[in-house]
C-alpha cells in the first residue's frame, strides 16, 4: 500500500481527521473523483508551528518594500496553507469581476489545481488544511469546483473561475431555491474581454476607492512581503467570511456592469500597494492616503494595510457618481475607503498623510417635543 494524498485517512497532531480530502472535495465538486485501486495507508503528520517573528518592518521603508514585492513570486507557505488557499479562491473569483457579460457570483464555478509532494513533516498536514479551507469557503460561497487536478511538484494551488457549463438537476429542490436568489442569473454569459481597463484613467477629479472583500485583520503571515524580506510573521490574514464576500461581489458586479466603474484591479498578491502600482503603470499616477483605513482598524500599521493580502478591489469612479456609489455600498452594508485621486501625466503612487473625504449630507428632521 502507499499513501494517497486524496484518499488516505489523516492523523494530524495525534488526532484522527473525520473525513478524507477526497470526501471533502466530492461534496463540493460537480465532477466525480477517481477511486484508488487499493486501500491507501493512513497518513500521520504534524502541523508546522512558527514562533512570532520580530522583523522590524518600518514605515519609512515602504518604497523599498514596494520594489521588493513587485515581480516577486511567493510560494505556498506550509504553515498558512489554509488561509492562503481561501485567499486564492477569493482572488480567482474577483479576477473575473472585470469581464464583459452578465453574471453573478452564483453563476460561477472554479477549476482547482494542486501540485504537492510529501518531502517532510508538515507537508501532509498543509495539504489537508488547503483542501479543507478550499471546500469550506467555496461551499459557503455557493459555488462549485468544476474540475480538480492533483500533480507532483512543489506545493502550490491555483484556481480559475468561469461560468458553469453543467446542466443542473431540475429536480433538486435546494438548487431550485438557490436559483431564485439574487446571487444567480437566469441566463449567464461571460466574455474574457475586460469591461473596464486596469489602468487609472487621467481624470484628476475622479476617486480611487478601495474595498476589502473580507473584514479580517491585516496580517503579514505568508505574505509576499514577508517572503521577499525573509521574515516569518506567525499570523496570516484569515480570509473566512463568505457572506460578506458575497455582498461585496454583488454590489461591485452591478457597478461594473452598469458602467459606473471606470477602471479596476484585484487586490491580491502583494496587497494594496502592488495593486496601486499596477494601476499606475499605464502612465497616470495617484495621490493616496491610507489614514482612514488605519484608523478604521484601530490604528493599524501602514505596512500591514499596504502589504497584507486581504482580497479586495481597487476601483476608479467619477466624482459625479460618488453619492450613488456611497448609497449602493451603504445599502449592502459594505465598507469602502475613498483613498485618493488620479494624477495625470505621472505614473507614480504618492502616499499622503491625508486626503479630504467628501461628507454625504443627510437631511435630519429635528422636532422639539410638544411643537406643532
Amino acid at each position: 500500500m502507499a499513501v494517497d494524498l486524496l484518499f488516505s485517512s489523516y492523523i494530524l497532531d495525534g488526532v484522527s481527521m473525520p473525513v478524507t480530502p477526497a470526501r471533502m472535495l466530492r461534496d463540493c465538486s460537480s465532477q466525480p473523483l477517481r477511486e484508488p485501486g487499493i486501500s491507501p495507508e493512513t497518513l500521520a503528520d504534524e502541523h508546522l508551528d512558527l514562533s512570532p517573528d520580530h522583523f522590524p518592518f518600518d514605515e519609512k521603508d515602504i518604497p523599498k518594500y514596494a520594489v521588493a514585492v513587485e515581480g516577486f513570486r511567493r510560494t505556498l507557505p506550509l504553515p498558512f496553507a489554509g488561509p492562503y488557499t481561501a485567499s486564492k479562491v477569493a482572488q480567482a473569483l474577483i479576477d473575473v469581476l472585470w469581464f464583459t457579460g452578465h453574471f453573478r457570483l452564483g453563476d460561477l464555478s472554479l477549476k482547482a489545481d494542486w501540485k504537492w509532494s510529501l518531502k517532510g513533516i508538515g507537508y501532509g498536514a498543509a495539504f489537508y488544511d488547503s483542501v479543507e479551507a478550499a471546500c469550506n469557503y467555496v461551499d459557503a460561497l455557493g459555488v462549485k469546483l468544476e474540475k480538480i487536478g492533483l500533480g507532483s511538484g512543489a506545493p502550490a494551488v491555483n484556481f480559475k473561475a468561469g461560468t458553469q457549463v453543467e446542466e443542473e438537476d431540475a429536480d433538486n429542490e435546494e438548487e431550485d431555491l438557490y436559483r431564485d436568489t439574487s446571487y444567480r442569473t437566469a441566463h449567464p454569459r461571460m466574455s474574457r474581454r475586460r469591461k473596464v481597463p486596469a489602468s487609472i484613467q487621467p481624470e484628476a477629479s475622479d476617486w480611487l476607492i478601495y474595498i476589502p472583500f473580507d473584514p479580517c485583520d491585516y496580517r503579514l503571515g505568508g505574505s509576499t512581503l514577508a517572503q521577499a524580506m525573509g521574515a516569518t510573521p506567525a499570523t496570516p490574514a484569515d480570509v473566512a467570511d463568505a457572506d460578506y464576500f458575497m455582498d461585496c461581489y454583488e454590489v461591485m458586479r452591478e457597478l461594473v456592469e452598469d458602467g459606473v466603474v471606470k477602471a479596476g484591479v484585484t487586490v491580491g498578491d502583494g496587497g494594496l500597494m502592488t495593486a496601486l502600482r499596477a494601476m499606475a503603470a499605464g502612465g497616470t499616477g495617484a495621490d493616496v492616503s491610507i489614514s482612514e483605513i488605519s484608523k478604521a482598524y484601530g490604528g493599524e500599521l501602514p505596512v500591514r494595510v499596504l502589504f497584507s493580502e486581504v482580497p479586495g478591489v481597487l476601483v476608479q469612479i467619477a466624482d459625479e457618481d460618488y453619492d450613488y456609489v456611497d448609497a449602493e455600498f451603504i445599502l449592502q452594508d459594505v465598507v469602502y475607503f475613498p483613498i485618493g485621486h488620479p494624477v495625470p501625466g505621472k505614473g507614480e503612487v504618492n502616499l499622503r498623510p491625508r486626503i479630504e473625504i467628501p461628507q454625504i449630507l443627510e437631511s435630519l428632521l429635528n422636532t422639539l417635543e410638544g411643537e406643532d
